[in-house]
């Protein structure tokens, strides 16, 4: 799992640098933004969220954006309930088996 991790916050620091030169910025300008004074905050969470045999049941989670600067979300095919806002409206992400959802949170924005 450290390996894995490592490898992941190469991708999002590979993910920056893309952002950095499609927006004209220097290259390592979200890496050096978002680096706290002991190096990058970056975690990994792990979680299973099994079909639920009573979907009318589900609540879910409250409307909300990631607070984060970038968030990579691994997806299946079988759980659906990630959204995204656009123009103010929440539009639904169709799962994806063996995709990653590259999700910029409200730092970046």
């Amino acid at each position: 799992m450290k390996e894995f991790a490592v490898k992941l916050e190469k991708l999002a620091e590979e993910l920056m640098d893309l952002l950095c030169e499609n927006l004209g910025l220097e290259k390592s300008y979200l890496k050096k933004a978002l680096y706290g004074s002991n190096g990058p905050n970056f975690g990994t969470k792990v979680s299973n969220y099994p079909p639920c045999p009573k979907p009318e049941l589900i609540k879910g989670l409250r409307a909300h954006t990631d607070a984060g600067g970038v968030i990579l979300l691994f997806q299946d095919d079988k759980v659906s309930g990630l959204q995204l806002l656009k123009d103010d409206q929440w539009v639904d992400v169709p799962p994806m088996r063996h995709s990653i959802v590259i999700n910029l949170g409200d730092q970046i924005e």
